[in-house]
């Protein structure tokens, strides 16, 4: 018999596409820069370098700075965070909000700033009306999760997104119905561990570790714990970082999608 196998997702950037989320981070980051700094000039602002870097389907750009040994100023090297603590800093960089966040942090807000910038830009677009936006889902998406769920197999979301408001986003990609669990405020990468336990315990059993496939879009928050309990691992590698080293590097879902099947049998 054929073990229970569970398949864990990540949101943004792999199952909710579209970078008006992301801008909308970066405005409310100029936002509070703008009330924090008043008086001090940027060359442009953070949703002005976001929008270069997104035209480029890049990450690195030129505002940026960078210490004498060509780290990142603010990338911290804490190698845990105490509990509760704000999302540090990441590099590299793996996704537009990574990239929105290092910015804000270089211009003088602290993570917890970034923290609310977030929250309210999320806020901001349920307010707009999600229709209005340019975020949708893989079209292949939801058929997908419903033959495999059909299939006996869990499919869990985890996401760092707060729950607030998060049925909307559901409901807007067409995808309420589609998993077993959803796992909000999961304090990727740091609350991988808790979030695995918890996805595994989703279903009428628990799947062992080696029977989880985890889909996202960045090796260090979303597969490499995956990877070390002996999962399978597919990263979405929009921006051709190269980093990690998943069983599967793909640039977009839609890619994934053969290899979820082939796994799941």
């Amino acid at each position: 018999m054929t073990s229970h196998r569970l398949l864990l997702l990540d949101f943004d950037g792999t199952l909710c596409l579209g970078d008006d989320p992301v801008l909308a981070y970066a405005e409310q980051v100029d936002e509070l820069l703008e009330q924090r700094t008043q008086g001090s000039t940027r060359e442009r602002t953070v949703r002005e370098a976001v929008t270069a870097a997104f035209a480029q389907n890049l990450l690195l750009v030129e505002d940026i700075q960078y210490d004498a040994a060509g780290t990142p100023a603010a990338v911290s090297t804490d190698p845990a965070p105490s509990v509760g603590k704000a999302h540090p800093v990441s590099w590299p960089l793996q996704d537009g909000y990574q990239l929105v966040q290092l910015l804000a942090t270089q211009a003088g807000l602290t993570n917890e700033d970034t923290g609310l910038a977030f929250r309210q830009a999320r806020r901001n677009l349920l307010a707009k009306g999600l229709d209005n936006t340019d975020v949708h889902a893989p079209p292949e998406a939801a058929a997908l999760l419903k033959e495999l769920r059909g299939s006996g197999l869990s499919a869990v979301l985890a996401t760092n997104a707060p729950a607030e408001g998060f049925d909307v986003w559901l409901e807007a990609l067409g995808l309420q119905n589609s998993f077993d669990a959803v796992i909000n405020s999961a304090q990727k990468p740091f609350g991988m561990p808790q979030t695995i336990e918890q996805a595994r315990r989703a279903g009428p059993h628990p799947v062992p570790q080696t029977e989880i496939l985890s889909v996202g879009d960045i090796w260090a928050n979303d597969l490499a714990h995956v990877d070390a309990l002996g999962g399978a691992t597919v990263l979405i590698d929009r921006f051709s970082t190269g980093l990690g080293d998943p069983d599967h590097r793909v640039w977009s879902f839609e890619q994934s999608a053969p290899i979820i099947f082939r796994w799941a049998g």
